[in-house]
């Protein structure tokens, strides 16, 4: 176990897990902010590390910035290349080759609710709560919720959901596409272990490379996805990890 008093991280079997441990509903002040970002980076650099997840402690994901400080006098400076840093590691967890899985419980609110959605996959409770509180405070989204808002739901929910800032449930969160599965509180971080876990097992280049290419998909046509599919698959088809695969594969069809 890595980290500090607010966020920490293990790493079981691949996977490095995550948590975010703040003293008000994992509010993202300094004290935690700092600490995840440096963590989050050594997660996306360590080869041991395979599959990433980030989660909240205490029955909430985050709250997101800690608004007890909006009161203060802050150089714009100061927040400029604070959002930047964060910005950083969100975009490497993203387009990084690394999965990355979020697991939401309770509050996910402003920039909590950012990075529930930064993830390659959601995964959350029945009493997980989506909150774009941005508009309420007279703030625009952030940490990406722009663009991973519309990606997963279309950009006619998104400017909905943005607008008015209303409270998305873990059912209807589901049911528009802005969460892949719904689990149990009580069984959603054995659930994802579980899920984390497999995906570890897999060829890290064929991680890196699926990844790569939905990635890439949503920007490029079919013809240009087809033939890059065409320049990987070879490589792929050569690597020793394919034939132990594919003799594993073939024994449990038996």
């Amino acid at each position: 176990m890595t980290g500090s008093e607010f966020f920490s991280m293990e790493i079981v079997e691949g996977v490095a897990r995550c948590t975010m441990q703040g003293p008000t509903m994992n509010a993202m002040g300094k004290d935690m902010m700092f600490p995840m970002v440096d963590i989050l980076r050594s997660a996306l650099s360590d080869e041991a590390v395979r599959v990433i997840v980030l989660r909240g402690e205490g029955g909430n994901f985050s709250v997101g910035a800690d608004l007890s400080m909006m009161g203060e006098e802050m150089d714009p400076a100061y927040l400029y290349e604070n959002m930047r840093l964060v910005n950083s590691v969100a975009l490497k967890l993203h387009d990084g080759p690394k999965p990355f899985i979020t697991e939401v419980d309770g509050w996910a609110v402003g920039g909590g609710f950012s990075l529930a959605i930064a993830s390659d996959i959601t995964y959350a409770t029945e009493r997980a709560k989506f909150f774009a509180s941005f508009v309420k405070i007279s703030i625009i989204p952030d940490i990406g919720a722009s663009y991973f808002l519309t990606e997963r739901i279309g950009l006619a929910r998104a400017k909905e959901i943005a607008f008015t800032g209303r409270v998305i449930d873990s059912e209807e969160a589901f049911h528009m596409g802005l969460i892949n599965r719904v689990v149990p509180h009580e069984e959603i971080s054995e659930e994802v272990m579980k899920v984390a876990g497999k995906m570890a097992g897999r060829s890290v280049k064929v991680l890196a490379m699926t990844k790569r290419n939905l990635n890439i998909a949503r920007k490029v046509g079919l013809e240009t996805m087809l033939d890059l599919e065409a320049a990987t698959q070879p490589f792929m088809v050569l690597a020793p990890e394919h034939e132990r695969d594919v003799k594993k594969f073939l024994k449990k069809m038996e």
